[in-house]
């Protein structure tokens, strides 16, 4: 009696030990289930393919990229960059306190190659896409083909002369989104990032014409260097009540001058 009865707690125990591992299994493969989305329930990802055969033997690079009204900043040194391409991957929230993430949404990501010794700016690609996958991977390639509205093509160089204490000078015309109650603001020149929320009520009850301006100061000298005369810029709103066609919208222009305003119509 007491071996049929160690029998049967034993096979119990197996059947309790069979039925967790096949529950662990089936939640782990959910996670896996296609090579497009990742594992962060929440999060999307941006993930950027650098072509480097453009540059010589590239020893450090500046990778920023925006989605979602947020930012991220990421450096490729060493081994990152002893082949013809590097990659970078970025993960942004779905949703935020200001939006949530959609398909068509845009998004940017600029990549600097630096000087390892005086950290200063050797070229630069930047490239502008829609997201796809507003829960899994967005994939991007950058730093190569030739100059289109959306990408810069291979790494550019920059000879122009140094923009002291520029000023950003966003413009959102909004006649066809009156009712937006909040706004973030996002700009970006030479690695730098600038933000700014705005209660977007306020300012249209001073606007005569249903747009915003926004001005915003870059009062230092980036880590990369000075910001010259070429270099490219960005500027992205991001509320729901921009949807649709996108909750997201981002522009982008060179600076063509060495005075303090440059402006750009964001959306």
């Amino acid at each position: 009696m007491e071996n049929k009865e160690m029998r049967n707690a034993n096979l119990k125990n197996k059947i309790i030990i069979s039925i967790s591992l096949l529950v662990f299994s089936l939640i782990l493969s959910s996670s896996f289930i296609n090579s497009n989305h990742i594992f962060a329930a929440g999060k999307f990802s941006v993930d950027a393919k650098i072509d480097l055969k453009s540059l010589s033997h590239p020893e450090k690079l500046k990778v920023v990229a925006s989605a979602n009204g947020e930012t991220g900043i990421k450096y490729l040194t060493g081994d990152d960059l002893n082949s013809n391409s590097g990659t970078v991957s970025f993960e942004f929230n779905e949703k935020n306190d200001i939006v949530s993430v959609g398909s068509r949404d845009e998004y940017f990501v600029c990549a600097y190659a630096i000087d390892p010794i005086t950290n200063q700016m050797q070229s630069y690609s930047c490239v502008e896409g829609n997201i796809e996958n507003s829960d899994g991977k967005n994939k991007i390639s950058i730093g190569s083909g030739a100059k289109k509205t959306l990408s810069t093509g291979t790494f550019q160089t920059v000879s122009g002369g140094e923009i002291n204490s520029p000023t950003i000078n966003v413009w959102i015309p909004l006649s066809d989104r009156k009712d937006t109650k909040q706004l973030k603001v996002v700009t970006m020149i030479k690695g730098e990032f600038e933000s700014r929320i705005i209660n977007t009520q306020e300012l249209l009850k001073k606007s005569n014409d249903n747009t915003i301006n926004l001005p915003i100061v870059y009062d230092k000298v980036p880590e990369i260097g000075a910001i010259k005369e070429g270099d490219m810029f960005y500027a992205c709103v991001s509320a729901n009540e921009l949807n649709p066609p996108e909750g997201t919208e981002c522009e982008h222009r060179v600076t063509s001058h060495t005075f303090h305003v440059h402006n750009i119509v964001a959306r």
